[in-house]
């Protein structure tokens, strides 16, 4: 699955959870080896690791901001062409899926890419 559905199943870690949550918080650790192991332990989590991407990636930047207008834009001429523009507030519900849709798949492909990259 995507990194945004699942995020915990797509990145196998070396430590068991309870590991993790101990180095983050510096239990049972000496100060020289909390820095070390919490450098190790500690994840990027999904929302820093998709703005890290959008940040450092121009080309899907500009898709996700695609993603998000077109979907509206193409909602907004679809009831001005039927001519019913006074529910516009009521179905505004469908390009906003559509557009959280697209851009979460557009992110997790950029993450897949980013990872069998570095894999391989």
């Amino acid at each position: 699955m995507g990194r945004h559905s699942a995020p915990d199943d797509d990145e196998p870690s070396d430590a068991p959870a309870g590991a993790l949550v101990e180095v983050a918080h510096g239990r049972h650790q000496s100060p020289d080896a909390q820095g070390d192991a919490q450098a190790k332990a500690v994840r990027e989590s999904a929302t820093h690791g998709d703005l890290r991407l959008l940040r450092e990636q121009p080309g899907l930047r500009a898709r996700c901001a695609a993603a998000a207008i077109v979907p509206f834009l193409l909602y907004t001429a679809a009831l001005a062409i039927i001519g019913r523009t006074d529910v516009y507030l009521l179905w505004v519900w469908i390009p906003t899926v559509l557009a959280g849709i697209a851009v979460g798949a557009f992110l997790d492909a950029a993450h897949r890419r980013e990872r069998d990259a570095a894999a391989g």
